[in-house]
């Protein structure tokens, strides 16, 4: 079995768009998902550039995909490569398809300078053990969402 790690390109943008659909399934969380196909291509490949997304292939078919912003970080007075979704496929999984999307992400950010900040569930355990063996820091943080229809006024 073959995996390669490629940039997104737009031809890829309904297969990466169906497995961010397929993560927002798994968490339990469709109703949140508010990107359409359409408007997942046009912040992928706008100038400026809103998102960047790198697919994983397994034998050529689609089976991974990493999205991201690049983006200023006060407290590193650097720029950061903010990782949104990383989601791999069930049928994908145990291939080392999730390690590898994110050394190819981490390479990008480094290749600049920049590190990789991201969030993940507290009970994702399979999730941290990963990422604490590829030397990132897992803390113990709350995630805030306030969405626009409950900011007062």
């Amino acid at each position: 079995m073959t995996v390669i790690i490629r940039e997104g390109r737009r031809e890829d943008a309904a297969k990466a768009h169906a497995l961010i659909h397929a993560l927002a399934v798994h968490e339990n969380a469709e109703p949140d998902l508010k990107i359409t196909v359409d408007a997942f291509e046009a912040a992928a490949f706008s100038a400026p550039l809103r998102m960047g997304f790198m697919v994983a292939e397994l034998d050529g078919e689609i089976v991974g995909v990493v999205t991201y912003v690049q983006r200023f970080h006060i407290w590193n007075n650097s720029d950061i490569f903010q990782l949104d979704d990383l989601y791999v496929s069930p049928t994908a999984r145990g291939h080392g398809v999730g390690s590898l999307l994110l050394d190819a992400l981490g390479a990008k950010a480094k290749a600049i300078g920049a590190g990789v900040k991201w969030e993940v569930n507290a009970d994702n355990e399979g999730a941290i053990r990963l990422y604490k063996r590829i030397g990132a820091r897992v803390t113990e943080k709350g995630v805030c969402w306030w969405p626009p229809e409950n900011i007062p006024g």
